[in-house]
């Protein structure tokens, strides 16, 4: 599980101060969402993962259930 406390503030506004503030560190949580970009990519190919095992998992059990009541 992702800590996403350390996202909240992030700017929404644009433009040269934006950027003066960022590189300077006085916008820590964009600082923070920039560095762990990789993570956070690396975390939703691992869900997406996960999800289709369920999924193949879920469509196994229901032939199994369908073969049963057919009989």
């Amino acid at each position: 599980m992702i800590d996403t406390d350390k996202y909240e503030g992030t700017w929404k506004i644009h433009g040269m101060e934006y950027w003066k503030h960022w590189y300077e560190g006085q916008c820590e949580a964009d600082t923070n969402l920039i560095h762990d970009a990789p993570l956070l990519l690396a975390e939703v190919e691992r869900l997406r993962e996960r999800v289709a095992t369920l999924e193949s998992l879920m469509e196994y059990i229901a032939e199994d259930y369908e073969e049963k009541v057919i009989e």
